[in-house]
C-alpha cells in the first residue's frame, strides 16, 4: 500500500505540480484581495433588525426610480438607478439610503491574477487544466495522509512531532502535516467549482406561496439582491440565500416562490471557502494556506527531481570490484553517506562499486557487500529495497563466501527505529555463507559521528584506513547555538569533570546531551550530562579527541558554545520503581543526577582513585565499585554477578536497567544479566531492551 501512496503522490506532482505552483502563488495575492475589499467597504453596517420594506421607503427618498440593487459580501449596496442628482450604479448607505461615493479601485494585478488562477489566461481550456490540477492537488493529499500514516508508524504516532533536519524534506512533511485540512478545503471545494461550471445547472424547484415570508417580515439582512418590476404586470422579485420570492407589486402578496437548487447553494458555500470572500478570519487561514502550498511545491519539485537523479545511480554491477555498497533509501539522502564511503575506498586503491538496493546482484565470488539503508513507516524497507529480504539467498548463496556490514539510518523518535536494517542484518547472517565484518550500528538523524564511528569499525576488521571527507555528508552547524560556563573544574589524570553554568533555564534534564562543536568544524560531539539545578549541570569527559581536548583546555570562568538534545530514553523514570544504574569511565555522568532511594549505583574504573573525581556528587550511600586494575580485579558486570538478588529483584517489579559507558561494558553486562534472567525465568534482554526496562546510552 505504502507504493501505491508513493506512486500516486509522484505521478500527481509530475503531472500537475507546475499548475499548482501557478494557482498557489496567485492564491496568495487574491487571498490579500478579501482584506482590501473589506477595508474599502462604503455601505456600513446595517441593523441586524432593519426590515426590507422600510430600507426601500430610505431608498425612495433619495431616488426617484429604483430598477434593483444587491448586497455583496462585504455588505456593500449598490443600487441600479435614478438618484436626485446622478444616475446608473450607485453605492448607498445601509443605514439611510442616501448615495455614497464608490470605494477605491483596487490594482489590476487582482484582476490579472484571477485569470491567471481561474484559466491560465486559456479561457475554456485553461478552466480544465486548472480543475485537472484541482484533482490532483486532492489526489496529493489523499496520497499525503497515507504516507504520513506510514512514515510515522501508525495512526497513534501521527501526530508525533517531526523534527527539522534537513529542510526539504522534513520541512515538507511537517506543513503539510499541519495545513493538511485547509490543503484539502481549497482542494475539494476548487474541484467543485471547477465541475459546476460546466455542469447544467438544474431549474428551480417550485414552493408553495404560502411558505413565503410576508413582504413586512423580510429582513434586509437577509436579501441578496431585489428586482423591481418595470411594468405593472411583473412582480417584485426577491433573491435570499436559498429562495427566490415573487410579489404582487400591488398588493404586495406572495405570487410565486422557487427553491434555488442544491447545487448552486453548495457553489455559493464552496466560493467562500476558496476565496474566503466576507469571511476574514477564514481568508488569514487561506492566505497561510497558500503560502505553506508554494514551500510544498517548490520542496517536492526539488524531491522529484533528486529522486530522478538518484534513478541514474549505477544500476549494473563492476564485474571488478571486490566490494560492494548497496544502498535502501526512501528520500535519497543515505546516498549521501554512501557516496562518501565510496569515495573513501576510491582513494584507497580499493575497487567499489554503489548500487541501489533493488538491483542487488547474484553473486558467484567472494565478495565484501555493506547495506546502507534507512527504514519506512513501521519497520517497512525503504521504496528501492522492498522484496530485496525475499532475494537475498538466492542471489549471495552462489558464492563462497561473503563478508557483509549492516549500517542502519533513521531517527529514534520513531519505535520501529532501523527496524528494517535490523531484520536485513538477521536476515544475511542467517545465510550460511556469509560473515559479518563489523557490527551492526545505526545512524540516528544523519549524524556525520555515528557514521564516521562505523567507518572506524570497518577499517579495524578490513585493516583498511578509509577517511571520510565529511563536507560530502554536507553537516551544517546549528544555529541558535546557547552559552555555557565553566563554573569549576576538577581533573584526574585524562579524565575531568566540568560544573557548568548557563543563564537562563533551558528546561535540562539528567540523561540529556550536550552537542558541542569543535574549533572548525560542523560535526558536533554530544555528551551525557547530569542536571544539579536548574541553570548548572555536571559533565565527565576523557581527554580523547579534538572536542574533549577542546573542552579539557578551559579554565573556570571559560564560555563555550553548544546546544541541549532530548534524550527521553534515559530519563529518571516517573514513578517509584527501583532502578540499576550501570556505568563504567565517564559514563556515570548522567547518573550523578538520577541518584534515589529507589536506585542502585554499579560502576567500574581502572584505580580506586578515580572515583573521587566525582565522589561529592555521588549521593548514594553505597555505590558498588569495580576496579580493573587493582590487585583484586574486577569488571562491573562481576558486581552484578555478585547481587544477583538486586537484579532479580528490580526485574521482578518491573524496574529499570540503565546503562552507560563503553561497548565493551555493555557487552559484558547484557551478557550477564542474561544469565541472571534466564536462571530466573525472567524475560531475555532482548525482550527487555524492546518494552523499555533496559535503555543504553553506549559509545
Amino acid at each position: 500500500m505504502a507504493k501505491f501512496w508513493r506512486q500516486l503522490h509522484f505521478v500527481s506532482t509530475v503531472v500537475a505540480g507546475l499548475f499548482i505552483f501557478l494557482a498557489s502563488v496567485t492564491g496568495c495575492i487574491l487571498a490579500v484581495e478579501p482584506w482590501f475589499l473589506s477595508q474599502n467597504a462604503v455601505s456600513g453596517a446595517a441593523n441586524p433588525d432593519l426590515k426590507l420594506v422600510d430600507f426601500q421607503s430610505k431608498l425612495s427618498e433619495n431616488f426617484l426610480e429604483v430598477f434593483s440593487f444587491e448586497k455583496d459580501a462585504y455588505g456593500n449596496i449598490k443600487v441600479e438607478g435614478i438618484g436626485l442628482e446622478e444616475e446608473g450604479t450607485l453605492f448607498v448607505s445601509a443605514e439611510s439610503g442616501s448615495v455614497l461615493q464608490p470605494p477605491p479601485k483596487l490594482s489590476r494585478l487582482f484582476d490579472t491574477s484571477r485569470d491567471l488562477h481561474r484559466s491560465l489566461f486559456l479561457k475554456t481550456p485553461g478552466r480544465i487544466l486548472v480543475g485537472l490540477a484541482a484533482l490532483a492537488l486532492v489526489f496529493l493529499s489523499i496520497s499525503g495522509i497515507g504516507l504520513h500514516i506510514k512514515r510515522a508508524g501508525g495512526l497513534r504516532s501521527v501526530l508525533k512531532s517531526i523534527r527539522i533536519l534537513e529542510l526539504r524534506r522534513d520541512g515538507h512533511a511537517r506543513w503539510s502535516r499541519l495545513f493538511l485540512v485547509p490543503i484539502l478545503i481549497v482542494a475539494v471545494s476548487g474541484l467543485y467549482l471547477s465541475v459546476v461550471r460546466f455542469a447544467p445547472t438544474p431549474p428551480n424547484a417550485a414552493l408553495s406561496p404560502a411558505s413565503a415570508t410576508p413582504l413586512d417580515q423580510i429582513l434586509l439582512s437577509d436579501v441578496r439582491q431585489v428586482a423591481y418590476p418595470v411594468m405593472e404586470e411583473e412582480p417584485l422579485v426577491i433573491e435570499l440565500a436559498d429562495r427566490i420570492l415573487y410579489f404582487d407589486q400591488a398588493q404586495n402578496i406572495p405570487t410565486r416562490a422557487e427553491q434555488v437548487p442544491w447545487s448552486e447553494q453548495m457553489r455559493a458555500v464552496n466560493f467562500v471557502l476558496h476565496t474566503g470572500e466576507g469571511a476574514p478570519v477564514w481568508t488569514g487561514f487561506l492566505l497561510l494556506t497558500s503560502l505553506v502550498m508554494v514551500f510544498l511545491s517548490f520542496t517536492g519539485f526539488q524531491m522529484v527531481v533528486e529522486r530522478l537523479r538518484l534513478k541514474k545511480h549505477r544500476t549494473v554491477p563492476d564485474a571488478n570490484a571486490d566490494t560492494i555498497i548497496l544502498v535502501g533509501s526512501e528520500t535519497g539522502h543515505t546516498w549521501r553517506f554512501a557516496d562518501a564511503l565510496e569515495e573513501a575506498f576510491t582513494r584507497q586503491g580499493i575497487q567499489v562499486c554503489t548500487l541501489g538496493m533493488e538491483n542487488l546482484p547474484k553473486v558467484t565470488s567472494a565478495k565484501t557487500l555493506l547495506f546502507l539503508t534507512s527504514t519506512y513507516g513501521d519497520g517497512d524497507a525503504p521504496e528501492n529495497a522492498q522484496g530485496v529480504l525475499k532475494r537475498l539467498n538466492a542471489c549471495l548463496s552462489g558464492a563462497d563466501s561473503i563478508k557483509f556490514s549492516v549500517l542502519g539510518f533513521g531517527s529514534s523518535e520513531y519505535p520501529a527505529f532501523c527496524a528494517f536494517a535490523e531484520v536485513l542484518r538477521y536476515t544475511l547472517a542467517a545465510i550460511e555463507n556469509t560473515r559479518e565484518i563489523a557490527p551492526y550500528s545505526t545512524v540516528d538523524n544523519q549524524s556525520a559521528v555515528q557514521f564516521i564511528d562505523w567507518v572506524r569499525a570497518l577499517n579495524k576488521n578490513l585493516n583498511i584506513d578509509l577517511s571520510i571527507d565529511t563536507s560530502r555528508l554536507h553537516p551544517v552547524r546549528k544555529k541558535g547555538l546557547e552559552s555555557f560556563q565553566i563554573r569549576e573544574k576538577a581533573e584526574q589524570e585524562d579524565t575531568f569533570l566540568l560544573r557548568i553554568l548557563h543563564d537562563k533555564n533551558l528546561g535540562i534534564r539528567s540523561g540529556d546531551l550536550l552537542g558541542v562543536y569543535p574549533p572548525d568544524e560542523n560535526i558536533e560531539r554530544y555528551y551525557s550530562i547530569a542536571s544539579v539545578s536548574p541553570t548548572e549541570l555536571l559533565l565527565v569527559i576523557k581527554r580523547t579527541g579534538l572536542c574533549s581536548n577542546f573542552l579539557g583546555s578551559l579554565a573556570a570562568g571559560d564560555r563555550f558554545e553548544g546546544y541541549i538534545k532530548a534524550n527521553s530514553a534515559f530519563y529518571e523514570p516517573v514513578d517509584e520503581k527501583p532502578a540499576l544504574l550501570v556505568a563504567n569511565g565517564t559514563g556515570i555522568a548522567p547518573f550523578l543526577g538520577q541518584q534515589s532511594s529507589n536506585s542502585q549505583l554499579f560502576w567500574g574504573g581502572k584505580y580506586q582513585t578515580d572515583f573521587k573525581l566525582f565522589e561529592k556528587y555521588c549521593s548514594i550511600n553505597s555505590p558498588y565499585l569495580a576496579f580493573s586494575r587493582e590487585k583484586e580485579k574486577a569488571y562491573v558486570q562481576d558486581l552484578l554477578l555478585c547481587r544477583e538478588a538486586d537484579v532479580v529483584k528490580v526485574l521482578k517489579e518491573n524496574g529499570t536497567i540503565k546503562i552507560c559507558g563503553s561497548l565493551t561494558m555493555l557487552k559484558g553486562v547484557l551478557d550477564t544479566v542474561e544469565k541472571i534472567a534466564a536462571s530466573n525465568a525472567l524475560p531475555s534482554t532482548e525482550e527487555l531492551r524492546k518494552s523499555g526496562r533496559i535503555v543504553t546510552d553506549c559509545y
